[in-house]
């Protein structure tokens, strides 16, 4: 919580947050401190994680998450999926976590065979939030982010993309501010942060 506040008071306005024992367990673990983030902080939050049934979504926007990530039942319940953004149009987010070019899911320790294009072409024209894109061998790696990776998705659908996986410094931020990507719509960074190389004051103004 105090983390969370500590961004909040130089100027960030959303929280990337993930409960990592959920996505392993498959049920939210961490609950009653993403609620007090919620509760003492003004940030917007996007939170995932062991996300897999409607009870669980529910929970999470009545306390205030502004919108909830779904990765392994996007993949594995198609039909739970839709109907959730169905329920709930706009606050659907996919985390596309891909692992050596393929669709991983449960904490990245499954990887799926899954055509990417033909997924990306049954989500078009959904109500969905956002795609997270994650290169998971980047991940906490802060070898920068894969470009490659993620024009490929942004060239393929209008749904607003997230670059997430392996910001390493302010250059990234500049990058990809500069090729004026029309459907990105934030980039997520973390270990870089908590490794006192990156600026964030910095970054934001950049983004401006």
């Amino acid at each position: 919580v105090d983390q969370a506040k500590s961004f909040e008071d130089l100027g960030i306005e959303w929280l990337h947050c993930v409960d990592l024992d959920g996505a392993l367990e498959g049920v939210s673990k961490n609950i009653k401190c993403i609620e007090e983030i919620c509760v003492k902080t003004k940030l917007k939050i996007q939170c995932g994680g062991g996300i897999r049934n409607e009870e669980q979504i529910v929970k999470l926007l009545n306390i205030g998450i502004s919108n909830v990530i779904l990765g392994t039942v996007t993949f594995e319940d198609e039909d739970f999926f839709i109907s959730m953004v169905n329920k709930f149009p706009n606050l659907i987010s996919i985390a596309l976590d891909i692992k050596n070019d393929q669709v991983a899911t449960k904490g990245w320790a499954v990887v799926h065979n899954i055509d990417l294009d033909s997924f990306l072409n049954s989500i078009d024209g959904m109500k969905i939030n956002s795609i997270i894109c994650t290169d998971v061998m980047r991940d906490g790696m802060k070898k920068g982010i894969n470009r490659k990776m993620l024009e490929n998705v942004m060239n393929k659908t209008n749904i607003p993309c997230v670059a997430s996986g392996g910001v390493a410094s302010i250059n990234d931020i500049d990058h990809l501010k500069k090729q004026s990507y029309p459907s990105l719509k934030g980039v997520i960074v973390g270990k870089a942060i908590y490794d006192n190389e990156f600026d964030i004051k910095n970054a934001l103004e950049i983004l401006k």
